[in-house]
Protein backbone atom coordinates (compact mmCIF):
# COMPACT_ATOMS: atom_id res chain seq x y z
CA UNK A 1 0.00 0.00 0.00
CA UNK A 2 1.30 3.64 -0.96
CA UNK A 3 2.12 6.04 1.85
CA UNK A 4 -0.03 8.70 2.46
CA UNK A 5 1.20 11.95 3.51
CA UNK A 6 -0.60 15.10 5.36
CA UNK A 7 0.62 18.66 4.39
CA UNK A 8 3.64 19.14 6.41
CA UNK A 9 4.64 15.74 5.77
CA UNK A 10 4.62 16.19 2.22
CA UNK A 11 6.81 19.74 2.42
CA UNK A 12 9.40 17.91 4.74
CA UNK A 13 9.50 15.26 1.93
CA UNK A 14 10.16 17.38 -0.67
CA UNK A 15 12.81 18.79 1.32
CA UNK A 16 14.34 15.58 2.00
CA UNK A 17 14.39 14.98 -1.92
CA UNK A 18 16.54 18.09 -2.16
CA UNK A 19 18.76 17.33 0.18
CA UNK A 20 19.83 14.51 -2.08
CA UNK A 21 19.63 15.95 -4.97
CA UNK A 22 22.19 17.88 -3.30
CA UNK A 23 24.21 15.30 -2.38
CA UNK A 24 24.29 13.56 -5.88
CA UNK A 25 21.48 11.22 -5.44
CA UNK A 26 20.40 9.57 -9.09
CA UNK A 27 17.47 11.22 -10.52
CA UNK A 28 15.60 7.69 -10.69
CA UNK A 29 15.81 7.90 -7.06
CA UNK A 30 14.29 11.12 -6.73
CA UNK A 31 12.15 11.72 -9.62
CA UNK A 32 9.79 8.30 -8.19
CA UNK A 33 9.35 9.57 -4.62
CA UNK A 34 6.27 9.45 -3.38
CA UNK A 35 5.86 13.44 -3.73
CA UNK A 36 7.31 14.31 -6.77
CA UNK A 37 4.76 14.55 -9.34
CA UNK A 38 7.15 12.70 -11.46
CA UNK A 39 6.21 9.35 -9.65
CA UNK A 40 4.24 8.59 -13.28
CA UNK A 41 7.11 7.66 -15.14
CA UNK A 42 5.99 6.47 -18.98
CA UNK A 43 3.15 5.44 -20.72
CA UNK A 44 5.31 2.42 -22.12
CA UNK A 45 5.58 3.85 -25.56
CA UNK A 46 9.45 3.69 -26.05
CA UNK A 47 11.10 0.89 -24.09
CA UNK A 48 14.33 1.51 -22.60
CA UNK A 49 17.72 -0.54 -21.65
CA UNK A 50 20.81 0.80 -19.56
CA UNK A 51 23.68 -0.20 -21.35
CA UNK A 52 26.50 -1.28 -19.29
CA UNK A 53 29.54 0.48 -20.79
CA UNK A 54 32.65 2.18 -19.01
CA UNK A 55 31.26 5.56 -19.93
CA UNK A 56 29.03 5.07 -17.45
CA UNK A 57 31.18 4.35 -14.85
CA UNK A 58 33.15 7.08 -15.51
CA UNK A 59 30.48 9.62 -15.28
CA UNK A 60 29.45 9.65 -12.31
CA UNK A 61 26.01 8.05 -12.63
CA UNK A 62 25.02 9.47 -16.17
CA UNK A 63 24.19 6.39 -17.78
CA UNK A 64 23.64 5.60 -21.85
CA UNK A 65 20.23 3.57 -22.74
CA UNK A 66 19.49 1.98 -25.90
CA UNK A 67 15.54 3.60 -26.75
CA UNK A 68 13.54 1.65 -29.05
CA UNK A 69 9.66 1.71 -30.58
CA UNK A 70 8.21 -1.66 -30.57
CA UNK A 71 5.77 -0.29 -33.68
CA UNK A 72 8.90 0.64 -35.53
CA UNK A 73 11.18 -2.69 -36.80
CA UNK A 74 14.82 -2.06 -37.32
CA UNK A 75 15.15 1.15 -35.00
CA UNK A 76 16.93 2.28 -32.08
CA UNK A 77 19.01 5.01 -30.52
CA UNK A 78 21.00 5.36 -28.04
CA UNK A 79 20.49 8.23 -25.44
CA UNK A 80 22.68 9.31 -22.32
CA UNK A 81 20.35 10.15 -18.91
CA UNK A 82 22.48 12.55 -16.68
CA UNK A 83 22.83 11.96 -13.08
CA UNK A 84 20.33 14.23 -12.05
CA UNK A 85 22.55 16.47 -9.34
CA UNK A 86 21.12 19.85 -8.62
CA UNK A 87 23.71 21.97 -7.52
CA UNK A 88 23.65 24.90 -4.64
CA UNK A 89 24.41 27.66 -7.10
CA UNK A 90 21.67 26.21 -10.02
CA UNK A 91 18.68 25.84 -7.90
CA UNK A 92 17.27 28.95 -8.58
CA UNK A 93 18.95 29.54 -11.88
CA UNK A 94 17.74 28.69 -14.97
CA UNK A 95 14.81 25.84 -15.42
CA UNK A 96 16.87 22.52 -14.86
CA UNK A 97 13.75 20.06 -14.87
CA UNK A 98 14.93 18.71 -18.47
CA UNK A 99 18.14 17.04 -16.39
CA UNK A 100 16.36 15.61 -13.77
CA UNK A 101 14.18 13.22 -15.77
CA UNK A 102 12.48 12.14 -19.36
CA UNK A 103 8.63 13.54 -18.75
CA UNK A 104 5.56 11.91 -20.46
CA UNK A 105 5.29 14.66 -22.73
CA UNK A 106 9.01 14.19 -23.97
CA UNK A 107 7.85 10.09 -24.92
CA UNK A 108 4.35 11.13 -26.22
CA UNK A 109 6.16 14.17 -28.96
CA UNK A 110 8.39 11.26 -29.79
CA UNK A 111 5.78 8.54 -30.51
CA UNK A 112 3.13 10.54 -31.91
CA UNK A 113 5.11 12.23 -34.46
CA UNK A 114 7.12 9.73 -35.75
CA UNK A 115 3.95 8.53 -36.89
CA UNK A 116 3.59 11.52 -39.57
CA UNK A 117 7.07 11.11 -41.07
CA UNK A 118 6.00 12.24 -44.71
CA UNK A 119 5.28 15.75 -42.73
CA UNK A 120 8.96 15.98 -41.48
CA UNK A 121 10.93 15.05 -45.06
CA UNK A 122 13.20 17.50 -45.85
CA UNK A 123 12.21 20.13 -43.96
CA UNK A 124 14.02 22.68 -41.06
CA UNK A 125 12.85 21.14 -37.80
CA UNK A 126 13.64 22.77 -34.56
CA UNK A 127 12.83 20.85 -31.03
CA UNK A 128 12.61 23.96 -27.88
CA UNK A 129 13.34 23.06 -24.51
CA UNK A 130 13.95 19.42 -25.22
CA UNK A 131 16.04 18.77 -21.40
CA UNK A 132 18.81 16.59 -21.49
CA UNK A 133 17.87 14.28 -24.45
CA UNK A 134 15.63 15.47 -27.19
CA UNK A 135 14.10 12.37 -27.78
CA UNK A 136 11.64 13.42 -30.69
CA UNK A 137 14.25 14.94 -32.57
CA UNK A 138 16.75 12.70 -32.14
CA UNK A 139 14.14 9.62 -33.45
CA UNK A 140 13.29 12.01 -36.21
CA UNK A 141 16.54 12.60 -37.29
CA UNK A 142 17.25 9.40 -37.55
CA UNK A 143 13.32 7.97 -39.40
CA UNK A 144 12.26 11.37 -40.99
CA UNK A 145 14.76 12.19 -43.45
CA UNK A 146 14.62 15.81 -42.49
CA UNK A 147 16.96 18.20 -44.08
CA UNK A 148 18.11 19.32 -40.77
CA UNK A 149 17.85 19.19 -37.13
CA UNK A 150 18.35 21.88 -34.33
CA UNK A 151 18.16 20.54 -30.77
CA UNK A 152 17.99 22.82 -28.29
CA UNK A 153 17.56 23.70 -24.54
CA UNK A 154 18.23 26.52 -21.93
CA UNK A 155 20.56 24.27 -19.65
CA UNK A 156 24.29 24.14 -20.79
CA UNK A 157 24.42 20.94 -19.15
CA UNK A 158 21.74 19.71 -21.40
CA UNK A 159 23.36 20.60 -24.25
CA UNK A 160 26.60 19.26 -23.66
CA UNK A 161 24.18 15.94 -23.30
CA UNK A 162 22.69 16.52 -26.63
CA UNK A 163 26.40 17.26 -28.40
CA UNK A 164 27.05 13.34 -26.98
CA UNK A 165 23.92 12.35 -28.04
CA UNK A 166 24.16 13.44 -31.53
CA UNK A 167 27.90 12.54 -31.88
CA UNK A 168 27.18 8.64 -30.35
CA UNK A 169 23.89 8.67 -33.08
CA UNK A 170 25.52 10.27 -36.25
CA UNK A 171 26.07 7.21 -38.25
CA UNK A 172 21.97 6.99 -38.04
CA UNK A 173 20.90 10.41 -39.00
CA UNK A 174 21.36 10.16 -43.09
CA UNK A 175 21.85 13.37 -44.63
CA UNK A 176 20.15 14.69 -41.59
CA UNK A 177 22.32 17.87 -40.30
CA UNK A 178 21.67 17.78 -36.84
CA UNK A 179 22.94 20.06 -34.52
CA UNK A 180 22.53 21.59 -31.15
CA UNK A 181 22.80 24.74 -29.75
CA UNK A 182 21.61 26.83 -26.03
CA UNK A 183 18.74 29.02 -26.70
CA UNK A 184 16.29 30.14 -24.11
CA UNK A 185 13.28 32.77 -24.56
CA UNK A 186 12.67 36.04 -23.01
CA UNK A 187 16.52 36.86 -23.02
CA UNK A 188 16.90 39.40 -26.22
CA UNK A 189 16.21 39.87 -29.42
CA UNK A 190 15.98 36.59 -31.86
CA UNK A 191 19.74 35.73 -33.54
CA UNK A 192 18.69 36.74 -37.50
CA UNK A 193 20.09 33.21 -38.01
CA UNK A 194 16.86 31.68 -36.21
CA UNK A 195 14.45 34.41 -37.92
CA UNK A 196 12.04 32.58 -40.23
CA UNK A 197 14.28 29.38 -40.41
CA UNK A 198 11.63 26.28 -39.78
CA UNK A 199 9.44 24.45 -41.02
CA UNK A 200 8.33 22.80 -37.93
CA UNK A 201 8.98 23.87 -34.70
CA UNK A 202 8.54 20.90 -31.39
CA UNK A 203 8.26 21.75 -28.00
CA UNK A 204 6.97 19.28 -25.26
CA UNK A 205 5.96 20.65 -21.79
CA UNK A 206 7.40 23.74 -21.32
CA UNK A 207 4.67 26.20 -20.93
CA UNK A 208 3.95 26.11 -16.81
CA UNK A 209 6.16 29.02 -16.14
CA UNK A 210 3.97 32.40 -15.96
CA UNK A 211 6.71 34.61 -16.41
CA UNK A 212 8.09 32.63 -19.84
CA UNK A 213 4.75 32.25 -21.82
CA UNK A 214 4.26 35.34 -23.62
CA UNK A 215 8.79 35.01 -24.59
CA UNK A 216 7.98 31.57 -25.95
CA UNK A 217 4.86 32.24 -28.16
CA UNK A 218 6.90 35.88 -29.70
CA UNK A 219 10.11 33.19 -30.23
CA UNK A 220 8.21 30.20 -31.89
CA UNK A 221 6.73 33.10 -34.07
CA UNK A 222 9.30 34.78 -34.83
CA UNK A 223 11.56 31.17 -35.95
CA UNK A 224 8.82 29.24 -37.81
CA UNK A 225 8.30 30.10 -41.40
CA UNK A 226 5.05 32.22 -42.49
CA UNK A 227 3.48 28.77 -43.85
CA UNK A 228 5.48 26.43 -41.38
CA UNK A 229 3.82 24.52 -38.27
CA UNK A 230 4.40 24.31 -34.59
CA UNK A 231 3.91 20.99 -32.62
CA UNK A 232 3.23 21.14 -28.87
CA UNK A 233 2.72 18.68 -26.43
CA UNK A 234 1.79 19.46 -22.65
CA UNK A 235 -0.67 18.62 -19.93
CA UNK A 236 -3.19 21.14 -18.86
CA UNK A 237 -1.20 21.74 -15.47
CA UNK A 238 -4.06 23.72 -13.84
CA UNK A 239 -4.49 26.84 -16.00
CA UNK A 240 -1.13 26.78 -17.57
CA UNK A 241 -2.18 25.30 -20.77
CA UNK A 242 -4.99 27.33 -21.32
CA UNK A 243 -3.47 30.38 -20.82
CA UNK A 244 -0.74 29.84 -23.17
CA UNK A 245 -3.06 28.68 -26.06
CA UNK A 246 -5.04 32.25 -24.95
CA UNK A 247 -1.88 34.09 -25.81
CA UNK A 248 -0.75 32.04 -28.63
CA UNK A 249 -4.21 32.60 -30.32
CA UNK A 250 -2.92 36.60 -30.81
CA UNK A 251 -0.92 35.53 -33.47
CA UNK A 252 -1.11 31.72 -34.41
CA UNK A 253 -4.13 30.01 -35.50
CA UNK A 254 -4.36 27.32 -32.65
CA UNK A 255 -5.88 23.81 -33.25
CA UNK A 256 -6.05 21.63 -29.48
CA UNK A 257 -7.13 18.03 -29.51
CA UNK A 258 -7.08 15.55 -27.06
CA UNK A 259 -7.69 12.32 -28.52
CA UNK A 260 -5.15 12.66 -31.22
CA UNK A 261 -3.26 9.22 -31.23
CA UNK A 262 -5.80 6.02 -30.14
CA UNK A 263 -2.61 4.76 -28.41
CA UNK A 264 -1.71 7.26 -26.04
CA UNK A 265 -5.49 7.84 -25.76
CA UNK A 266 -6.06 4.57 -25.05
CA UNK A 267 -3.59 4.05 -21.94
CA UNK A 268 -4.61 7.22 -21.09
CA UNK A 269 -8.13 5.94 -20.36
CA UNK A 270 -7.37 2.85 -19.03
CA UNK A 271 -4.61 4.57 -16.30
CA UNK A 272 -7.23 7.68 -15.57
CA UNK A 273 -10.62 4.95 -15.21
CA UNK A 274 -8.41 2.79 -12.52
CA UNK A 275 -7.73 6.26 -10.37
CA UNK A 276 -4.38 5.24 -9.76
CA UNK A 277 -2.68 7.10 -7.37
CA UNK A 278 0.65 7.65 -9.09
CA UNK A 279 -1.25 9.22 -12.44
CA UNK A 280 -2.99 12.55 -12.37
CA UNK A 281 -3.85 13.53 -15.73
CA UNK A 282 -3.52 16.86 -14.80
CA UNK A 283 0.33 17.07 -14.85
CA UNK A 284 0.93 13.75 -17.25
CA UNK A 285 -1.08 13.33 -19.68
CA UNK A 286 -0.07 16.24 -22.26
CA UNK A 287 -2.76 17.96 -25.12
CA UNK A 288 -1.74 18.47 -28.54
CA UNK A 289 -1.19 22.55 -29.92
CA UNK A 290 -0.82 22.64 -33.43
CA UNK A 291 0.15 26.22 -34.52
CA UNK A 292 -0.09 28.13 -37.79
CA UNK A 293 0.72 31.77 -37.93
CA UNK A 294 -1.30 34.47 -38.73
CA UNK A 295 0.67 36.11 -41.09
CA UNK A 296 0.05 39.93 -41.87
CA UNK A 297 -1.11 41.19 -45.03
CA UNK A 298 1.29 43.05 -46.83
Amino acid sequence: MSKQFNSSEKARERWKLLAKALKGQRSDETCQSAVSVRRFGSYGLLQTQELSTAENVKNCGSTWHRYTCPEVLNFSMTIRHLAGTIKPETVFGFNNTGNVCVWPSEEVMAYHTQKYLNDFRGAAVCELGGGMTCLAGVMLSILSEAESMLLTDGNEESVDNLNKIIDNNSSAFGKTKVTSRMLRWGSGPVEESLVEKFDIVLCADCLFFDDGRKDLVDLVYTMVKPQGKVLMYAPRRGKTFDAFVSLAEEKFHTTVQEEYDSTVWSLHKQMDAKGLEHYDANIHFPLFLSMKRINKAS
